[in-house]
């Protein structure tokens, strides 16, 4: 393409851009709130306010630079959003605001104080509703602030439950006025917390011997059948025979060379005591797709998520920790097809030092370890081959630091949990994502991670995630950005095909001060979007974006997704229009003036200077470490380390 047919292109979009902008002449209806692009909420909170029947009051938004209607769970998760100062900028002004009526319901609450309904709410608008401020009532979005179009309805709330009523002003004013998008950056209090139970169980390494294997019992299990509670079984060198299970607080250790081969699919080595431990052994021996005995370490109270019983609790297992808390699993080896770790229904389990030698074919093989309805941490392990290195179901609050993971299909691979930190891990040659994190969860924190040779480097959706100075270089999809209210900063994104794709539909994160470098194309958007990535005043840096330096910026913004800013890197002659004075104004505009926004990702305050040259220099070495091969149907990644 020639320089004068990207102008044409240019000119040809700046003109069908006025239609971008909402028709504010009429008051638009509400819709149902499934039509609606939402926030606010965990869909984990969603199934289980569904199951429940709970109810949480909801708030639509139709804004005049926006094509798309916003939902809200919550009145103060609104309230937030409405307060952000680029929430104007990115939007425009709100011309109708419709909230859940509960004058339309039967409005109850449980015993545990969560509001509660039968039959659906009608919408009422938002400046003729009555609202109910600082009552005893809840919600899985947190404190209610019920709407009635009745006054008297909710005055009669108030009685039953406390609180005042107040108007719409009033309601949002005083509601959530806070910005929390930086909930997920405190990751010390999340790395306090791991380095507590690693502590906690640290202990149970040097408990004193009290059975040896095959002197003084003829097998491990009898040998902790004899153990008292808080000694070690000793294992010495040799191959033995499982299924072995522990059901009292002690530590079985293996000497080197001891290893526990399993005679079935039920778990070679399955924990159910409290504060037990398994150190220094080998295990193998289960068989790919056969099933198991995992009676009991579901409820059967999980009704929305049955499913994951289905699909993974019957799965074969080298190991298996089933309501017990505070277990260690250290310097421990296994090799196995099926899932390598099983931990279920226990808080607190540590797993550290594990090597885990998973299923050359990533797609039928198991889990390295499978982390459900349990928090804890895994670290300063490795992982070869297999399914998803890490895997979660509702494992809030757990701590994923200081592994290796090469091959498999992802790396870290989280499903409905929350509160989550993953951190100082190396990926190579994941087939899908190095990490994955899926089902809107909150609060995740993801940083100083290096991805390399994967499809997708790093997918994090949900809302209020920090994802900070990770590296992720030489994959097709840099970051897939997917989240809301989240902060993206110090990343470099470095030689991958397409550095960043933005899916997000509510462009409401913070991108800046990240480094933008080599890649085929800096970044991609796959909805009719527009992303101002510029933060306070800061962007980032894009290699090779055009402009003069003035100071620490760049004298024009840039858009890395424009006809001009996508071909920079391909097409050398591209830069002779994007210093022309015609696209310099029309990227203004189209960056600035809500009836010519456009979608893609502009930044309004690029940097002229790498924000830290020496993260881009570990970049250069550690894609240097990772050779990628291509072919026009599929995309491997073979990595090795030099």
């Amino acid at each position: 393409m020639t320089a004068l047919g990207v102008v044409l292109i240019i000119a040809t979009t700046a003109i069908g851009v006025g239609s971008f902008a909402a028709d504010t002449t009429a008051t638009p209806e509400p819709v149902a709130f499934h039509e609606t692009v939402s926030a606010g909420l965990s869909s984990t909170a969603i199934e289980e306010s569904r199951e429940r029947d709970l109810l949480v009051p909801q708030v639509e938004v139709f804004y005049s630079g926006y094509r798309y209607v916003l939902g809200y769970y919550g009145v103060s998760a609104y309230a937030r959003v409405s307060q952000l100062p680029e929430t104007t900028q990115r939007y425009g002004t709100p011309i109708a605001v419709y909230v859940s009526d509960l004058s339309t319901v039967s409005l109850r609450t449980t015993e545990d104080g969560y509001l509660a309904h039968d039959g659906t709410p009608d919408w009422v608008r938002a400046d003729r509703a009555f609202f109910v401020r600082d009552s005893d009532g809840r919600t899985m979005a947190g404190p209610a602030v019920p709407a009635f179009s009745d006054r008297t309805d909710a005055e009669r709330f108030a009685s039953a439950h406390g609180g005042r009523v107040v108007r719409w002003e009033t309601a949002v004013e005083t509601v959530g006025t806070a910005d929390d998008r930086r909930a997920g950056a405190d990751a010390s209090s999340k790395r306090a917390g791991a380095d507590r139970d690693v502590r906690a169980t640290a202990g149970y390494r040097d408990r004193p011997t009290s059975v040896v294997v095959g002197r003084d019992a003829p097998t491990i299990a009898a040998a902790i059948d004899r153990a008292p509670a808080n000694t070690t079984v000793f294992v010495p060198p040799g191959t033995y025979e499982g299924n072995v299970t522990i059901r009292k607080p002690v530590t079985l250790r293996g000497a080197p060379g001891a290893t526990v081969r399993g005679n079935d699919s039920t778990g070679v080595v399955t924990v159910r005591a409290d504060r037990a431990a398994v150190v220094g052994l080998s295990i193998t021996g289960t068989e790919s797709g056969a099933g198991s005995d995992s009676s009991g370490w579901v409820g059967s109270d999980r009704g929305w998520d049955s499913w994951v019983k289905n699909a993974y609790a019957d799965s074969s297992a080298a190991m298996r920790v089933d309501d017990a808390d505070a277990t260690l699993i250290a310097d421990v080896t296994v090799t196995t097809p099926d899932t390598g770790v099983f931990v279920t229904n226990s808080t607190d389990a540590v797993v550290t030092n594990l090597t885990l030698h998973g299923s050359d074919d990533r797609y039928e093989g198991g889990m390295g370890v499978m982390w459900m309805y349990s928090n804890g941490v895994v670290q300063n392990s490795r992982f070869l081959d297999g399914r998803d290195s890490v895997a979660t179901h509702r494992a809030d609050g757990l701590v994923v630091r200081n592994n290796t993971m090469t091959g498999g299909r992802i790396g870290v691979h989280l499903m409905y949990t929350s509160g989550t930190l993953v951190a100082n891990n190396t990926m190579r040659d994941q087939r899908r994502s190095g990490i994955s994190v899926m089902t809107k969860p909150t609060n995740t924190t993801v940083v100083d991670n290096r991805v390399a040779g994967a499809d997708i480097g790093i997918s994090v959706a949900g809302s209020r995630a920090y994802v900070a100075r990770n590296i992720v270089a030489n994959n097709t999809y840099g970051f897939e950005v997917t989240t809301s209210h989240s902060i993206y900063e110090e990343n470099v994104v470095y030689g991958n095909r397409i550095g960043a794709q933005a899916t997000d539909l509510l462009a409401s994160n913070s991108v800046s001060n990240n480094d933008f470098v080599s890649n085929e194309r800096h970044a991609a958007s796959t909805y009719s979007t527009l992303h101002v990535w510029t933060y306070d005043g800061v962007g980032n840096y894009w290699s090779g974006a055009p402009g003069r330096t003035a100071g620490d910026r760049l004298d024009r913004s840039f858009s890395p997704t424009d006809p001009v800013g996508r071909r920079l890197a391909t097409m050398p002659a591209v830069r002779v229009v994007a210093e022309s004075p015609g696209y310099r104004l029309t990227r203004f505009l189209r960056g600035t003036v809500p009836g010519m926004r456009t979608d893609g990702v502009v930044d309004r305050r690029p940097l002229s200077h790498p924000t830290n040259p020496d993260r881009i220099s570990r970049a250069e070495q550690f894609a240097d470490r990772t050779a990628v091969a291509h072919d026009s149907a599929n995309r491997t990644a073979i990595a090795y380390d030099s």
